[in-house]
């Protein structure tokens, strides 16, 4: 009996230990990797703990189950197991965005952190290498004073310093974190060194009487025991500018704030803010203003200015700052502004007026660097501009001139202390030429260099064909959209510099495959709500393509045509301010994030309701009819050759708004809304329908109105294929074989034709050449860039020149196609964010190949097709925790991976027209399909 039991005892004790062992015993082969907080590596100063990570597993079908977090004070404790904060085992599949409740959690401190998972069979992996955040101060936790200069008009850019000491200490120092805003723009010094040297135009753009942005910089590496210096620069940004627009456009003079946390071992602290105790003094940058550029004058250079022990003449106490100062503070959890690539000039030559031109190869947004060695007091001016005149010089029309009354404008008096190298840091300008004035002598091709600036975001897709018409399509649009991201989405990186919501809009697609602009478009649609939240009687009075919206007044919660800033140019339309529903959706879409659903539900709700009420004028004769906007902005032949209703376009928008409203509803578990905005979506359907289309010729009336119904369902069921071929009879009736569409039906042609049995139409129009073509932009236009109006034939480029930008990222919407269609890859909305991926290359017969990738929240997705003697072969990728919906044709022979396709082995979800589509579970496939 007694042998009974000691075995019972054992075997429960081997129980026990095999349960402990399944939760806790490393056993599947899984890593966990890429450690991200507030989609940022290792970030400082964010405003709350939101973590994401990947998976890397050479198993097909790998499937999250669970997670562990577990977070300590150092690296050391959490590697000890002494963490502060753990998890527990989290029964989920959620690896993006995952929001514990941890309420334990101070600003300020940096926190260690790393995860387990475990697999669909239960194993556990082990733990990821740690990580790293600190999240950043709420508003009211700042102590520190908004300070300022003695500031006159036209005054040098000032110079502030601050010497403390860390040598009074009894204990060794910790830790030191900076959080600092500089308005409009500031640069942070320590001992003599810029603390991040390629970072610029510091902090983003907002709307300044509601808040602004601090940024947190580590500075414990630079501090030495003892007397420390902080050096602080400002400039004008887009707070104090008003050479542009007029004195309206500006807040107030340059002010910044600073607060400095000092931590010793001994867990004592110390806290150094700006005060009237900062000093400061004029320094060498005379002008720094954002459109007209920056004025240097190295013979003002003040030695040693941000070090400790240099002699302090004529330097001032600092004054606490009045005026419009912001209400909030937050951290900038976007992706600064920095200095990127170097692009040296290709060749230069002298023109008429004797000045030197130094030609870049392609337009971009950015800042030049001289290095020369001239004597003291030589006077270097740089004007740059896209377009050259026929005699060489630089024609300044396109940069707006007519508008902003500038030219883009660098100058440099030097020093003449021999080698000296030196780039704007206040300004940034769009151009491809420059040019020099000012040097005696010929200078070489490498004294003048280009600087690319722009937002620091980071690349995610990549896409490539066999067609390098296509290839040369995608460039352009990427560099575009690069040239004009600046803290916001700007509409070109000269003239306006603005963020109009219709361009954001119609951007945002394109954007979202090749960039990670999840925390950029957050922050900008704050933007947007900030911008929107009060009410305007507007006194302006002007009619533009049949709407009212600069006259309208403004209800709090709608939007204005352009966010953030002073220049908002009215109410928006109802085909701009679609961004307020649109972007929210393609957040939550493309990254995964319902955070921008919930927070702008209400906003979102008001839009639809604010344009539902614009069609219930007793004067329209079809209610749901959204009659004003300004249209499909920019054909090729301009505004005045829309050929798209206001109305039908702007209708069209009202419904695809409304349907978001409905899902998101939803989702969100507001059952009444659902039902309602549901309800809402079919009336306007059913009007649009009934005002718009004409049964007997199956056509809307214009290739954009075709493509737009196309894409938002909007065509009467059962005649896609016949709307789709309308577009075609267009395109060969009236446009040589070619498009007329602006920026709404530019992003949806591609897509109207390919998927709806004209692949080959859409094949012939990007590929086409001479008049009336894509490559006449380069070929005839040498366009290196993407411009206002596509210069796709003569008069187009003709109109184009006389004035409007050659840099609008508000054409490139036609890349999404490239990735959707070319290369069959696209994020499905059962699982946003890529959790699920649809697969479905439609333009297989006019290529040899194509291949795209997407670094998807989830890991690396691909697809990767190529044309082979006997099939067509097609490699596509599903990270670790995902799925995909693949679309495969019904009569060929298909094999998987080198075996035949076995439908059993890939549940069936859904068919199309002679294509079926089956669920394949995440990695790695080969699929083979035989041609006839």
């Amino acid at each position: 009996m007694k042998s009974k039991s000691l075995c019972l005892l054992l075997l429960f004790i081997f129980l026990l230990g095999f349960t402990r062992c399944t939760d806790n015993c490393v056993g599947s082969k899984a890593k966990v990797v890429d450690l991200k907080c507030r989609g940022l590596v290792t970030p400082e100063g964010i405003d709350e703990a939101v973590f994401s990570w990947k998976i890397e597993s050479e198993e097909n079908g790998f499937i999250q189950s669970a997670w562990e977090i577990e977070i300590a004070s150092s690296r050391e404790d959490l590697e000890d197991g002494n963490y502060i904060w753990n998890s527990g085992k989290t029964v989920s599949e959620q690896q993006v965005n995952v929001r514990p409740d941890i309420a334990i959690l101070e600003r300020g401190p940096l926190y260690w952190w790393r995860l387990r998972i475990w697999d669909g069979k239960g194993q556990v992996t082990a733990w990821s290498e740690p990580s790293f955040f600190s999240l950043g101060l709420n508003t009211s936790d700042w102590k520190a004073k908004w300070i300022t200069s003695v500031w006159k008009k036209d005054s040098p850019m000032p110079y502030f310093r601050k010497v403390f000491d860390t040598g009074k200490a009894e204990s060794k120092l910790q830790r030191a974190v900076v959080y600092f805003c500089g308005l409009g723009c500031g640069d942070l010094y320590l001992n003599g060194e810029l603390v991040d040297k390629k970072r610029i135009l510091d902090p983003a753009q907002t709307n300044y009487e509601q808040y602004a942005l601090y940024s947190t910089f580590d500075i414990t590496s630079g501090l030495v025991k003892g007397e420390n210096c902080l050096g602080v620069i400002l400039g004008e940004g887009w707070y104090g500018q008003n050479s542009v627009w007029g004195p309206w456009a500006k807040y107030g003079d340059p002010l910044f704030r600073l607060q400095m946390e000092i931590t010793y071992e001994d867990g004592s602290k110390e806290m150094i803010v700006s005060d009237e105790s900062w000093l400061w003094t004029s320094g060498p940058v005379l002008k720094g203003n954002i459109y007209a550029g920056e004025v240097y004058d190295a013979t003002k250079e003040i030695k040693g200015w941000s070090e400790v022990g240099t002699q302090l003449n004529g330097w001032k106490n600092a004054v606490v700052a009045e005026g419009v100062i912001p209400v909030n503070l937050f951290p900038q959890v976007m992706e600064p502004i920095r200095l990127k690539n170097e692009i040296r000039a290709i060749k230069k030559w002298k023109d008429s007026s004797g000045n030197w031109i130094f030609d870049f190869g392609g337009n971009i947004a950015g800042v030049p660097q001289i290095t020369v060695d001239q004597p003291k007091g030589t006077h270097l001016k740089m004007r740059m501009g896209e377009l050259l005149r026929e005699d060489g010089s630089i024609e300044y029309n396109t940069t707006g001139v007519f508008a902003t009354g500038v030219v883009q404008t660098d100058e440099y008096i030097c020093a003449g202390n021999g080698r000296e190298v030196w780039n704007p840091r206040f300004t940034y300008h769009g151009y491809r030429y420059l040019e020099l004035s000012g040097m005696a002598a010929e200078p070489e091709l490498d004294w003048i260099k280009t600087i690319v600036v722009h937002t620091d975001v980071n690349k995610r897709g990549e896409f490539e064909c066999s067609d390098e018409q296509i290839n040369k399509l995608h460039e352009l649009a990427v560099r575009t959209m690069l040239n004009n991201t600046h803290g916001l989405p700007t509409d070109c990186p000269h003239r306006e510099r603005c963020g109009w919501l219709g361009d954001a809009h119609t951007v945002a697609p394109f954007e979202n495959y090749n960039f990670d602009l999840n925390n950029f478009w957050m922050k900008y649609m704050e933007d947007i709500s900030s911008t929107s939240s009060a009410f305007e009687k507007n006194t302006l009075h002007q009619k533009l393509f049949n709407t009212i919206f600069y006259f309208a007044d403004k209800a709090p919660g709608i939007p204005y045509m352009i966010s953030p800033g002073k220049r908002l140019c009215g109410v928006a339309s109802p085909d701009w301010g679609t961004a307020v529903v649109q972007l929210p959706w393609y957040i939550y879409l493309y990254f995964g994030n319902e955070e921008p659903l919930h927070k702008y539900y209400q906003e979102m709700k008001q839009w639809v309701d604010h344009v539902e009420s614009l069609t219930l004028n007793d004067t329209l004769s079809t209610k749901h009819i959204v009659p004003y906007g300004l249209g499909d902005w920019c054909p090729p032949e301009g505004n005045n050759a829309i050929d798209c209703p206001v109305a039908l376009s702007s209708t069209a928008f009202h419904y695809l708004d409304a349907s978001i409203l409905a899902k998101t509803a939803a989702m969100l578990g507001k059952s009444d809304d659902a039902g309602y905005y549901s309800g809402l979506k079919d009336k306007i359907a059913a009007a649009f329908v009934a005002e718009f289309y004409d049964k007997e010729s199956k056509t809307f009336g214009s290739q954009t109105a075709d493509a737009m119904a196309l894409d938002f369902g909007l065509v009467p069921a059962g005649d896609e294929k016949a709307v789709s071929d309308a577009i075609v009879r267009n395109m060969k009736e009236k446009y040589d074989g070619f498009m007329h569409t602006g920026i709404f039906g530019l992003g949806r042609i591609g897509q109207a034709l390919s998927r709806f049995g004209n692949s080959k139409m859409a094949w012939d129009m990007f590929t086409k050449t001479g008049e009336n073509s894509f490559a006449y932009m380069w070929t005839d236009a040498d366009a290196t860039s993407l411009w206002e109006i596509l210069p796709v034939n003569g008069k187009s480029k003709e109109m184009c020149l006389a004035g409007s930008s050659l840099n609008h990222p508000m054409q490139g919407g036609y890349d999404t196609w490239f990735y959707e269609d070319i290369a069959g890859i696209r994020p499905d909305v059962s699982g946003p964010g890529f959790k699920v991926i649809h697969f479905e290359p439609t333009m297989t017969s006019y290529l040899s190949w194509a291949k795209a990738s997407i670094e998807t929240p989830y890991g690396r997705t691909a697809s990767e097709w190529s044309q082979e003697e006997n099939s067509l072969v097609w490699i596509i990728t599903l990270p670790p925790n995902t799925s995909g919906i693949v679309a495969l044709p019904d009569s060929k022979k298909i094999h998987v991976n080198k075996r035949s396709f076995n439908k059993a082995d890939y549940p069936l979800i859904g068919s199309e027209e002679e294509v079926s589509l089956y669920k394949f579970p995440s990695g790695v496939y080969q699929i083979e399909i035989y041609k006839e």
